[in-house]
């Protein structure tokens, strides 16, 4: 890959730039057209340990995805939740599969290049310190107790199954226990003697054949709402309050449809959380279950990362449209009684996320010379007279 770096090296800016970044300054580079900037991206990028690419759009993040795989085989996507209707998620956990392996080979330390959209970070979202305590390792010294064993993969999300055919679900049968863990290609087979580990291998889902033998898994979530039985009562009771005071601020407002719906859904969201553990759409209730949340940027060290800007303006424009419509949207739906106040603020606008983006090495990437609307930069380079590429010369 050296042969990709060399005709960087040659431009005079080049190193003051790399120098700029490891000493965690904001810049801007212009006149770099697409393919050129995946490939200053790659060259700048060079000793860190996560290079995190924001771009304006999910059909833009998975253009860049399949053009950087060109430089780097550590590439993968971190889609954005959809801030306003959570319920997209539900039909389907792929999405869900692929922020939740994100994060495994950030937690597993692996270097890596993520490509995702300035939204993914307005999400408020659980620490990543309990998602870190919340994998499930199994050796081969680990003693299982099946019941117990159940009740914490239910707890992770997973899905107990006759037979597991899909990631994210789990059986227990006479002393065999199958996890189809959701980042992973082949699901797990633990056979048990007593209450050891007798056996640990992989299996080929479809022939129920072994694959290989393994000394030891790590079992991750399978959703991004970790909770335990505390945290769902103590959830639900800040949710019921909330709902009291705002139904009758309804009722005597004259609204007795939006306050009875709103009693209604409060009333359905109890059972399914308290009575049969679903954690379905429960993402807009994030902030009664947790009383710290982050913001998906809060996942990186603020050495070892540099942060690359896809068209600045751009994503700024993108991160005002989001933020108007979720305000616009969630204002309408609590005046109707679909929600409470407090989810109004289930966000974290445009102005924080760059407040926090500064305290990072940044390079803005763009074709023209514009006015970067997130973040001021130290300096300014304009490669708009000058090829940053072997294969693209100007």
């Amino acid at each position: 890959m050296e042969a990709l770096r060399a005709p960087l090296r040659e431009l005079g800016e080049f190193e003051e730039i790399r120098k700029k970044l490891a000493e965690g300054a904001c810049v801007s580079l212009s006149g770099c057209v697409d393919s050129q900037k995946l490939h200053m991206l790659f060259g700048l990028g060079e000793g860190f340990r996560y290079k995190l690419v924001i771009t304006y759009s999910e059909q833009r993040m998975r253009e860049i995805y399949e053009d950087y795989k060109f430089y780097e085989r550590n590439v993968c996507m971190y889609p954005a939740k959809d801030l306003i209707f959570f319920q997209a998620d539900i039909h389907g956990n792929q999405l869900t599969a692929e922020r939740i392996r994100v994060m495994r080979r950030i937690l597993e330390g692996t270097p890596l290049t993520i490509i995702t959209t300035l939204d993914s970070m307005m999400a408020p979202q659980i620490p990543v310190e309990v998602v870190k305590k919340s994998i499930l390792h199994i050796g081969m010294d680990s003693r299982i107790e099946e019941r117990e064993l159940a009740e914490r993969l239910v707890e992770l999300g997973y899905e107990k199954a006759y037979q597991v055919e899909a990631p994210g679900q789990f059986s227990i049968r006479g002393g065999i226990i199958d996890i189809f863990d959701l980042t992973e290609e082949n699901p797990y087979r633990i056979e048990l003697w007593g209450e050891e580990v007798d056996s640990l291998r992989s299996f080929d889902v479809l022939s129920q054949r072994s694959i290989e033998k393994i000394s030891a898994v790590d079992i991750y979530p399978a959703q991004e709402m970790i909770l335990t039985d505390e945290q769902r009562a103590r959830g639900i009771h800040l949710i019921e309050l909330e709902e009291k005071k705002q139904e009758e601020a309804l009722r005597k407002q004259g609204k007795q449809e939006e306050a009875a719906r709103l009693s209604g859904q409060i009333r359905q969201l109890r059972e399914d959380v308290l009575e049969f553990q679903m954690k379905v759409n429960l993402e807009s209730y994030v902030r009664y279950f947790y009383e710290k949340t982050e913001s998906f940027l809060n996942a990186f060290e603020k050495t070892g990362t540099c942060i690359f800007l896809d068209e600045p303006a751009h994503i700024a424009e993108h991160a005002e449209a989001v933020e108007l419509e979720f305000k616009e949207s969630m204002s309408h739906r609590l005046e109707k009684g679909y929600l409470l106040p407090g989810q109004m603020e289930l966000f974290y606008g445009k102005n924080i996320v760059s407040a926090r983006l500064s305290e990072y090495p940044v390079a803005g990437l763009a074709a023209l010379d514009m006015k970067n609307p997130l973040l001021k930069p130290d300096k300014k380079y304009d490669f708009s007279v000058r090829s940053v590429s072997p294969y693209n010369n100007s």
